[in-house]
């Protein structure tokens, strides 16, 4: 726990909050990206950090957990400084490169690390409640947020597999551009 709670935890916190405004830079056209696809990614990892692993310190301390924080830290090291060259036209092959060949075995660990923190959450949550709405109340609404861990379960799983077979078929394109660079 302490060592996510001391060295991890604040920062993460703050770059995954700042991660948003990916949103408003798919959306604008400062990136060349999907802006549903981003919004499911930024929104899915705001869900497993703020509320599974941040919220529950026993997923805290678990592998699972550390090789998560490696892996979405790895793929950022380079998603980023790709994006600054895409936004200043530059070549940078190996930069190219290493951006569309990094994923191949980071984003397989993230999704299923991913998905395994909020499988381990799922009883923690039912047992203890958290997050859930019951009937009755004022809002005459109900929520179960062990049933939404569920759902979202299913669809890391599913968004995932959509994502590496995206990314898969620009791998390729990637690699002629390299190979043959522009004018």
């Amino acid at each position: 726990k302490q060592w996510y709670q001391r060295r991890v935890r604040g920062l993460l916190r703050s770059c995954q909050q700042t991660v948003f405004l990916e949103i408003i830079h798919a959306a604008t056209g400062l990136t060349k990206t999907s802006t549903l696809t981003t919004t499911l990614q930024v929104v899915g990892r705001a869900v497993v950090l703020f509320s599974v692993v941040d919220a529950e310190p026993e997923l805290q301390t678990s592998l699972t957990c550390y090789l998560l924080m490696v892996a979405w830290s790895a793929v950022e090291v380079l998603r980023y400084p790709y994006y600054v060259v895409q936004i200043y036209d530059l070549y940078f092959p190996k930069l190219m490169w290493l951006r569309y060949t990094i994923w191949i075995p980071l984003y397989p660990i993230g999704i299923m690390c991913e998905a395994y923190l909020v499988y381990q959450c799922i009883d923690m949550v039912a047992e203890s409640g958290r997050l859930t709405l019951a009937l009755p109340n004022k809002l005459n609404v109900a929520f179960d947020f062990s049933s939404f861990l569920k759902i979202h379960l299913a669809l890391i799983c599913f968004g995932g597999a959509s994502l590496m077979k995206y990314m898969g078929s620009l791998v390729l394109l990637v690699l002629v551009v390299v190979v043959v660079p522009p004018p």
